[in-house]
């Protein structure tokens, strides 16, 4: 008899042990109406909602972020896309900056480059410039014949119209190259401003 009382007390604590264990797991959420509910289940609507998961002590075990939708996700992707172009950006920078102190350790480095690029560059707007002389030269040759020509009442050969029209082309193409050329005049020059910016704002940066 005190043998089958000992086998269900140890049956009923069993139990009991069971139930204890199995009560460990509270859940909690919120729902729509802002209303905070705790059950041992979780409800099946519930479950791709945020919710957290208790302890029996009320410590929160683990919380669950809602399940995001499929547009939630791909803003997602895009937003740390964007998060590792602009690290990858800046180590470049970065690189560049070492780089760029290590070519022009002091502003008298950084402007004797600028100065020797822009003499490179001035040379060849004096070679535009000649060329341009020596054209407007045969332009002006070439008219004064046909001038010649017109005053004696002769008419001007195709070959003279021809070499003329080749002339006013050339002009006008040697003319555009010298804007380009002057225009990187103008460039060199903002640029070393700008270099000499960024070489002040490095070194005193350390």
């Amino acid at each position: 008899m005190r043998s089958v009382v000992m086998k269900r007390l140890i049956f009923i604590n069993f139990l009991l042990l069971a139930g204890s264990v199995w009560a460990q797991t509270v859940y909690k959420w919120v729902d729509e109406n802002g209303d905070v509910h705790y059950s041992q289940t979780l409800p099946p609507e519930q479950t791709e909602k945020a919710h957290d998961r208790l302890t029996e002590d009320g410590l929160i075990e683990a919380r669950i972020d809602r399940v995001m939708t499929e547009d939630e996700r791909e803003q997602l992707e895009i937003a740390q896309e964007r998060e590792q172009e602009e690290a990858a950006r800046i180590r470049l920078q970065e690189q560049k900056d070492r780089l760029f102190l290590a070519t022009f350790p002091t502003e008298e480095d950084l402007e004797a480059s600028f100065e020797s690029r822009k003499n490179n560059v001035l040379a060849e707007r004096r070679s535009v410039e000649s060329l341009i002389d020596q054209a407007r030269s045969r332009f002006s040759e070439r008219i004064e014949q046909a001038a010649s020509l017109e005053r004696q009442g002769n008419p001007v050969p195709d070959h003279l119209v021809e070499r003329i029209a080749e002339s006013r082309s050339s002009l006008r193409e040697l003319n555009r190259r010298l804007q380009s050329v002057d225009q990187r005049l103008a460039d060199l020059d903002a640029e070393l401003i700008e270099d000499l910016s960024r070489h002040r704002e490095l070194t005193r940066s350390g």
